[in-house]
């Protein structure tokens, strides 16, 4: 005989309540996700604006409109659940660095692996590339000196002086300093070079400021407690806390006026850049673009650097929710800045190199350094 098994309805409609109290918490965690990336993205915003060195340019010279469909578009998305916190940052931020300034990136693997690959060369898909100091001569008449880094450690600042040296002392006439893949550090690291390529004072002059902002100054005072005994800064903050003016220049400067030195040696130089060339190491592109006779130094390269040449002092801030870490510069040029049309990043080279990549560029003397070196040569 069969049983059939019969539910009370006061019992279905228990069972019906558990689950209804159960799911509930459930139902509730998304809207409270998109709530922490609604309030990621407009404290990633809100820091922009107010902090950014270049967004009070950038709004002066017709971007206005498309910036506020960007940041609306983007917000429309994460409010309905669209698009995540990680996305909407990185397209907000790529804006800024691929039209603007490379110096203003959030720093997680979806911005450098989908993001930085729409504008910048991937060259470790193309060749062995991995490049390292050097110092040794590329041919009998040049020295070649590779510097893959300025942030004083691969190599040192001790390391390039000594380098600069063995140049002087070396018997070669000519000089290539190779910054492929210089991704940037300290401007310290070029202090050797400077006398010996300089060859005639500065034209245009350069208004380098700081955004005076309570959160920039923040970062100083504390870079300050780290460094009690500096008295640059000191004078620095003090000059920004007594002023109400929202950019002050970073310091009066005149010595680009002065009689500058000029150094028998290198007969002829050369700086090679690539897409990767960043930074503190573009600062070294635009010093021979400032200061050097183009019959003298010239840039090489295929494409320009990476285009965070017009800013400098970046600090990052931290998303309250996701902990997404994104960076901006507090400090810029002014002038350039205030140039209309202003608008690709980077810096091209002088003499375009027309051959194709190396096949390796680590601590070797590759086909581009014997090629560049074969130009030094020529009238």
């Amino acid at each position: 005989m069969r049983h059939h098994n019969h539910t009370c309805p006061k019992v279905i409609i228990i069972l019906l309540l558990m689950f209804f109290y159960t799911a509930k918490p459930c139902l509730a965690a998304v809207p409270d996700s998109i709530s922490n990336h609604l309030s990621d993205f407009d404290y990633m915003v809100q820091t922009t604006e107010k902090n950014y060195f270049a967004f009070p340019f950038i709004m002066q010279h017709g971007f206005g409109k498309e910036y506020k469909q960007l940041k609306s578009g983007l917000r429309k998305k994460v409010k309905k659940g669209k698009m995540g916190i990680e996305q909407a940052t990185c397209e907000y931020a790529y804006w800024f660095f691929h039209k603007f300034d490379a110096h203003f990136y959030v720093d997680h693997p979806l911005f450098w692996d989908t993001y930085y690959v729409k504008s910048h060369t991937n060259y470790k898909s193309l060749f062995n590339y991995a490049p390292k100091a050097v110092s040794c001569k590329a041919d009998i008449e040049t020295w070649l000196i590779r510097v893959p880094s300025c942030e004083g450690k691969a190599p040192t600042f001790e390391w390039f002086s000594k380098a600069v040296q063995a140049f002087l002392s070396s018997g070669c006439k000519n000089l290539i300093i190779d910054v492929r893949g210089n991704t940037g550090g300290s401007d310290t690291m070029w202090e050797p070079i400077g006398n010996i390529l300089v060859d005639h004072a500065k034209i245009t002059h350069d208004s380098i400021c700081f955004r005076n902002t309570d959160t920039n100054l923040a970062f100083y005072r504390r870079q300050l407690s780290d460094q009690t005994d500096n008295e640059w800064l000191k004078s620095f903050i003090a000059r920004c806390e007594s002023t109400s003016d929202e950019f002050v220049k970073v310091e009066d400067d005149d010595s680009d006026d002065e009689e500058l030195p000029h150094s028998e040696l290198p007969l002829k130089a050369a700086v090679i850049i690539d897409n990767r060339t960043a930074s503190s190491a573009e600062t070294l592109v635009r010093f021979v673009n400032d200061y050097c006779n183009p019959q003298r130094t010239r840039v090489y390269g295929k494409e320009s650097t990476w285009g965070a040449n017009k800013t400098g002092n970046e600090i990052g801030s931290v998303l309250p929710n996701s902990k997404l870490m994104f960076y901006y510069p507090t400090c810029g040029n002014i002038p350039f800045f205030q140039q209309d049309g202003q608008v690709v990043p980077g810096i091209a080279p002088d003499v375009k190199i027309e051959l194709p990549y190396p096949s390796m560029l680590t601590d070797n003397v590759d086909e581009w350094v014997i090629w560049v070196a074969k130009q030094l040569k020529t009238k």
